[in-house]
């Protein structure tokens, strides 16, 4: 017998979800630190960079870059995502827009970042991203891209709706060869794609452990290409 999920994911990005992003970043929550180090890891941020944060909230990643010395925009399809943040970080450039049309000129931008949002994109609109990304990226600029993997035992689990709710905006789950075929198609060179474990303390530890063999122990992939 099936057995019900006991945790429910939100069905649309609404209020809730919006104030959920933004309080794991202001509290910084075990799941918020873990997708901070990965994205300053694969980014590399450097002071005067500028970096474009794409689908970004509450804010997060661009507050947490700023923090680093990036001078950095924000850019979200959802009118309550941009107000949250202009309203957490006013000293900080927020822009409703979406990622498929980016209302930057060429060469813009030295850093990209899409931390938790190409899964909440179908193929046409990811392909439409990376172009229009690849095209605000200055030469040797970089996008990051850091994504539940789709191989993962939770995300398994979600799937069939067995314990953990499968989100319902989560559209575009790819693995992580998927992804590096679709940046070089792009016109990108994969430079990085890796696996990060969670930060649940017995699961890391199986992880960590046995992830390098296993798919399935590979809880967040995270890809950079390089323009």
């Amino acid at each position: 017998m099936r057995l019900p999920a006991f945790r429910r994911a939100p069905a649309e990005y609404d209020e809730r979800f919006v104030h959920t992003m933004a309080s794991a970043y202001l509290e910084r929550t075990p799941w918020s630190e873990l997708r901070l180090e990965a994205v300053r890891s694969l980014a590399e941020p450097a002071a005067g960079e500028r970096a474009l944060d794409l689908g970004c909230a509450a804010g997060a990643v661009s507050h947490f870059l700023s923090t680093l010395g990036c001078e950095t925009v924000g850019v979200d399809s959802e009118p309550r995502a941009i107000a949250k943040a202009r309203e957490l970080f006013p000293g900080l450039r927020f822009e409703l827009a979406d990622v498929t049309a980016l209302p930057f000129e060429d060469g813009s931008f030295d850093k990209a970042v899409a931390a938790d949002l190409v899964e909440h994109l179908d193929e046409s609109a990811l392909r439409a991203m990376l172009g229009e990304v690849r095209r605000v990226l200055r030469p040797g600029g970089t996008l990051s891209i850091y994504t539940p993997n789709p191989e993962h035992v939770i995300e398994r689990l979600k799937a069939r709706n067995l314990l953990l709710a499968q989100n319902p905006t989560h559209i575009g789950l790819r693995d992580a060869r998927t992804l590096e075929r679709m940046l070089r198609e792009a016109g990108f060179a994969v430079e990085r794609s890796e696996w990060r474990p969670s930060f649940f303390p017995g699961l890391r530890t199986l992880e960590r452990a046995a992830g390098g063999r296993f798919a399935s122990l590979r809880y967040r992939l995270c890809l950079r290409g390089r323009r």
